[in-house]
């Protein structure tokens, strides 16, 4: 992956991280920066994933911890437990950047030819 792309796909990783804390901090509820289908990164807490789930956007095998294993990042519980370490962290880091270079290759396959 080039710097310049790299460097764009880890801003928008940092700010759905924002997002996720600061949804943390105002209610303690955990939150997920999952990956959509069209590339971008939806923050998301359980009871959003039930509403997601009961309108189909999501399929009902799905669970929470699917969702967990499938996020990029995750914030703690409201108790402060199960908080992501540091290899985790990075691991799920490298994760996002392959998957943000693997949603680049398929739009370029998308766009038509001139």
């Amino acid at each position: 992956m080039y710097l310049l792309r790299k460097l764009l796909a880890a801003l928008k990783l940092r700010e759905a991280i924002k997002l996720a804390d600061n949804a943390h901090a105002r209610n303690g509820h955990r939150y997920f920066v999952m990956p959509a289908d069209d590339g971008k990164l939806i923050v998301m807490d359980r009871y959003n994933f039930r509403r997601l789930k009961l309108k189909h956007y999501i399929k009902s095998e799905v669970k929470m911890r699917d969702l967990i294993n499938g996020s990029f990042y995750f914030t703690p519980t409201a108790s402060g437990n199960g908080y992501l370490s540091e290899d985790d962290r990075e691991r799920k880091v490298q994760n996002y950047f392959k998957w943000a270079e693997l949603q680049r290759r398929r739009a370029k396959t998308r766009r038509p030819r001139r």
